[in-house]
């Protein structure tokens, strides 16, 4: 049986960012005792993040930016028919929040899916929502992503003043014939599987003694050597997938006209784009005052990159992201409604 196919892009933006800035002097009395390097920065390439307040939940953070998100797009909620979620972290440990954000929106007319491939997590919902919209099997997918690091940091770890928190979201649905969704490619390396975890254990700078209560709490851990691999074949692996999906689309970089990616080091975002040899006039990241926002980066940079001027209808968007695990996605679209 023929089915039509429907073009799908993003229709809607939407970015929540944390009033509260964290600059670099927090760390000022705090021992970073992990430096593996002595010529270790922790601070390069960054001067500041957002902390979302102590008593915000997850939850409420991803319905504020999917409420902007679904303003933004011009949809009225009841036409929204589907909800992908990523929290990092969310609300309880089970279940996910996709069904909560869903009710609390009062998106009456949806499902809700919790999705999964941690900091590529945006670039994959996208991907899904995409071939779902493209084959009538929904018509309007909100994605709503979220990173609530200061939760999970070990501020006594080098890696953590990269680290910051942030929420955003996108409304996908059918758009002009032409527009949207090009194609994608995605790869996985689980030989990498440990380099980051989440794991209960007292902060390295933090003592303790015995009959004081514990300290110990669920915090992001990092091993050393299998991360120090991650970074070094980094950029070969992701060249590798973007090269893939340029040949997939039977596309050339000179082509591109924006490329928006994760970043979770300071020298990864510009360090892709430059391999492929696309201009940085023809991207935008945010390191320096955000930091590593894991799956809400993408989101958060279109929409800032959207009121900078940086999006045209009809210009072709290359957005990629790595992801813990360890994943890479990647996917083309065609700007516009």
């Amino acid at each position: 049986m023929l089915r039509e196919v429907y073009s799908a892009g993003i229709i809607g933006l939407g970015s929540n960012m944390p009033e509260e800035v964290r600059k670099n002097d927090f760390w000022d009395n705090m021992n970073i005792v992990n430096l593996t390097r002595k010529e270790r920065n922790p601070f390069e390439g960054i001067d500041e993040r957002r902390v979302f307040p102590e008593d915000l939940i997850p939850s409420d953070a991803e319905v504020e930016a999917g409420r902007r998100a679904i303003e933004d797009s011009g949809l009225d909620p009841d036409e929204i028919d589907l909800v992908m979620v990523h929290s990092m972290l969310q609300d309880e440990l089970i279940p996910g929040n996709a069904s909560l954000v869903q009710h609390k929106l009062g998106l009456r007319n949806a499902g809700a899916w919790n999705m999964d491939t941690c900091c590529s997590s945006f670039v994959t919902m996208s991907i899904a929502a995409s071939n779902l919209i493209a084959m009538g099997t929904f018509k309007n997918i909100l994605i709503v992503t979220s990173v609530f690091h200061r939760h999970m940091l070990d501020f006594s770890h080098y890696i953590s003043p990269s680290l910051g928190d942030g929420a955003a979201a996108v409304v996908m649905g059918r758009v002009s014939e032409g527009r949207g969704y090009i194609t994608s490619h995605c790869a996985s390396n689980g030989a990498y599987h440990d380099a980051f975890t989440l794991k209960e254990r007292i902060p390295d700078g933090q003592k303790w003694v015995h009959y004081k209560p514990s300290p110990s709490k669920p915090v992001l851990v990092f091993n050393d050597e299998t991360a120090y691999k991650i970074g070094k074949n980094s950029l070969k692996d992701m060249v590798g997938v973007l090269n893939t999906l340029l040949d997939k689309a039977k596309v050339k970089p000179e082509d591109i006209d924006f490329f928006v990616s994760h970043q979770p080091v300071h020298w990864s975002h510009d360090a892709w784009r430059d391999a492929l040899g696309i201009p940085a006039t023809k991207s935008y990241q945010t390191f320096r005052k955000y930091g590593n926002l894991a799956s809400t980066t993408i989101p958060v940079n279109l929409f800032e990159a959207r009121e900078k001027g940086f999006l045209h209808d009809d210009g072709i968007v290359l957005m990629t992201s790595s992801g813990a695990g360890e994943n890479f996605s990647a996917a083309l679209f065609k700007w516009g409604k």
